[in-house]
């Protein structure tokens, strides 16, 4: 009588660990992509498209065994604070560019979508005049290993996400460098982000 009972505690046990190690590598995709990004979003190097489709192209192999392309969405904003009145003081977070990559569509940024608003929601603070500030956000919908109901019944979203967010690296903004043949991914609405 207690097979059925001790089954199902091990098979949610398993799948709770399944979770939070997919959890886990949702965060560091997360932190590796606003990482990679501030490193050159406000350098002398100055980021490119190029670079990128590459962080996008790398999604899946730092992610392994997730199918981050098929089944989860990056979003890269790069945000800055903004004095429009020239009282040296920031009014606004305002995102500058934002690129986008995967099938989960219907998963939106946590900070807004530039075609939308240009004004950043939820930084946490107001940034200083020209203090740029890189953000990461990753989505992943999680698959069941056993059953839906296991997660269901461990309260488990079925939507991972996990953010991201690091100070630009070097004295100034840069906007992203335009590299004939890597058109930027922009799109809100999109798998690819064109």
């Amino acid at each position: 009588m207690a097979l059925p009972l001790f089954l199902a505690l091990m098979g949610a046990g398993i799948e709770l660990s399944f979770v939070m190690v997919t959890a886990v590598k949702v965060q560091r995709l997360a932190t590796m992509t606003a990482d990679l990004v501030a490193r050159d979003g406000s350098s002398d190097h100055r980021l490119t498209e190029a670079q990128v489709y590459d962080i996008f192209a790398s999604m899946n192999l730092s992610a392994e065994p997730l199918d981050v392309r098929q089944n989860g969405r990056v979003i890269i904003t790069a945000v800055l604070g903004e004095d429009g009145d020239g009282d040296g003081v920031a009014e606004v977070n305002r995102i500058k560019w934002q690129r986008f990559d995967g099938g989960l569509i219907p998963t939106r940024s946590q900070i807004g979508c530039w075609s939308e608003s240009t004004v950043a929601a939820g930084i946490g603070r107001q940034l200083n005049p020209a203090e740029p500030l890189f953000h990461a956000q990753v989505s992943y919908d999680y698959e069941p290993v056993f059953s839906s109901t296991l997660v269901k019944w461990l309260n488990v979203p079925q939507t991972i996400t996990r953010t991201a967010t690091f100070r630009g690296r070097g004295a100034s903004y840069h906007p992203v460098m335009a590299v004939a043949g890597f058109e930027p991914k922009t799109d809100c609405d999109s798998p690819t982000g064109l």
